[in-house]
């Protein structure tokens, strides 16, 4: 009879989940409460299955913990055996041996979710993502007091702002966005007069990045993990135009030499600017197209560089100091 029972209630969430594409979620939301004690919300699709426990795992633990078959809420439960830190960890939630879910936070990207700190709430966001499917994602918020299941209030914000190699504002640069698995920014910001663009998103996983409005190539690509009422900041130079740009001329001299190589005899160069600087300078190479491929420390001195690898072509090697390109060359690769 109960094998019966079992199969029936695994029929029905089959049934519901054929009516419903949204991939069902067990975990709503957790947070640490004062000496480390895990608190978990369950999500109301616990309840559609009836059961009354369900199986917490982690490193250490696996612990069956009795839930109420009837609810038609949240229900939330305590683990005063795990030994999860706000710091990392990882724990699942299991029904009836057929679904489980599981969360990482910690460090790392490859984790859902950064540390928790104070009294964070970790959230899970129901949305649709680009392909029009409707995916859960892990966000964070200041307390479980301000936040609910599938309802975060917290944003962060960023602000990119693009100049050209000599400093100048670029106005009309693309800035994508994306929280993995949700939607992309199909309609990007477009940087304003001054060169800012600026927007807010859930405090999640994010990747920010910026197109070239002359090649329509990725110029700048980075993910990271936003906090609660962040604001971050990024600072984009793009080589707009090749003439204009990279051969621009300022009021110093770089020299290079040699400024033709084999790199099957040298693999290296010595570069020296004909004015005196003060304070930290660098020294970036990129390719005809504008695409950074390396950098060093310009010390005020002649400065040898040894070369990364490199395929045949025209390079340019930039001095920039205190932000503002100072003088570039070209570099011509022989193979």
């Amino acid at each position: 009879m109960k094998r019966r029972v079992l199969s029936l209630l695994l029929f029905i969430a089959v049934i519901l989940a054929w009516s419903n594409p949204i991939e069902p979620n067990l975990i709503s939301r957790f947070w640490f409460e004062p000496e480390n004690i895990l608190q978990i919300e369950l999500s109301e699709y616990v309840g559609l299955l009836q059961t009354a426990e369900i199986t917490y795992l982690d490193a250490e633990d696996s612990l069956t913990i009795p839930v109420n078959p009837n609810a038609t809420s949240v229900q939330q439960i305590n683990v005063p055996q795990s030994i999860n830190t706000p710091a990392s960890g990882f724990f699942t939630i299991r029904i009836l041996q057929q679904f489980d879910e599981t969360v990482h936070w910690g460090a790392g990207l490859q984790n859902d979710l950064s540390p928790l700190y104070d009294t964070q709430c970790a959230i899970q966001l129901l949305y649709d993502n680009f392909f029009g499917d409707a995916v859960y994602d892990w966000a964070k918020d200041i307390s479980p007091a301000v936040c609910g299941p599938n309802y975060c209030s917290a944003r962060f914000t960023y602000r990119v702002e693009c100049t050209d190699l000599s400093g100048f504002p670029l106005a009309g640069v693309s800035v994508y966005n994306s929280q993995s698995p949700g939607i992309t920014s199909i309609n990007p910001v477009i940087t304003n007069n001054e060169g800012i663009a600026t927007g807010e998103l859930w405090p999640m996983k994010t990747r920010i990045w910026v197109t070239n409005p002359i090649t329509n190539e990725t110029a700048f690509n980075t993910q990271f993990f936003a906090e609660p009422g962040a604001v971050i900041p990024f600072s984009v130079q793009l080589p707009v135009s090749v003439e204009d740009n990279i051969l621009s001329v300022t009021a110093g001299k770089l020299n290079l030499y040699p400024s033709v190589i084999n790199l099957g005899f040298n693999k290296s160069i010595r570069i020296s600017y004909d004015t005196k600087l003060t304070g930290k300078a660098e020294l970036v190479l990129y390719d005809l197209k504008g695409r950074y491929i390396a950098e060093t420390v310009y010390n005020q001195n002649e400065v040898e560089w040894q070369l990364p690898k490199l395929s045949s072509g025209i390079y340019f090697v930039r001095l920039s100091h205190q932000g503002k390109a100072l003088g570039t060359a070209k570099l011509i690769i022989l193979k």
